[in-house]
């Protein structure tokens, strides 16, 4: 289970972005309730195995088009 805390040992942390992605960030955050930039569907944190599972090896070798619960667009590989 992932730790959602501040760095060990008093620590930051800098992430350095250009600013057209700082702006595009800023736009989409205002444009959604959850403070999370990828959130899961429950709108919780977004865990590593959910992501693999249900994102990256659907877009990475390519995905049909699903309906039902999990519904999603096909997407082609990249």
């Amino acid at each position: 289970m992932p730790v959602f805390a501040p760095p060990k040992y008093g620590s930051e942390r800098t992430l350095v972005i250009p600013p057209f992605l700082a702006e595009l960030l800023e736009r989409h955050l205002e444009s959604h309730d959850n403070e999370r930039v990828f959130p899961a569907l429950s709108g919780g944190p977004l865990l590593t195995t959910d992501f693999h599972t249900y994102y990256w090896s659907p877009v990475r070798g390519g995905a049909e088009a699903r309906a039902g619960r999990y519904a999603r667009e096909a997407m082609k590989p990249v």
